[in-house]
């Protein structure tokens, strides 16, 4: 009885993982596909939009790189001379 109900479990697993798989989960991916695609065309309407009001010899700077940092962990660099005793 216990192997019958394993196998009847396993069955109800894979039809459920099937079901899931070809009716819901495009369902889910097409709703967020649209919602990307709509946020990015927002987007990219807004930078169109503030774009097109810059006067002549305006300058804006959108992305200012940071300044590397040195970091000399490594400690400092002495000479030595081997001596042979």
């Amino acid at each position: 009885m216990g192997f019958i109900k394993i196998i009847l479990i396993l069955v109800l697993f894979y039809y459920g993982v099937r079901i899931i798989t070809k009716y819901l989960l495009p369902l889910l991916l097409g709703n967020f596909v649209n919602r990307k695609m709509n946020d990015f065309q927002d987007q990219s309407g807004r930078q169109a939009k503030t774009k097109g009001r810059k006067r002549e010899g305006e300058v804006t700077v959108d992305y200012a790189p940071q300044e590397e940092k040195k970091q000399n962990n490594r400690g400092d660099y002495v000479e030595y001379e081997e001596i042979k005793d």
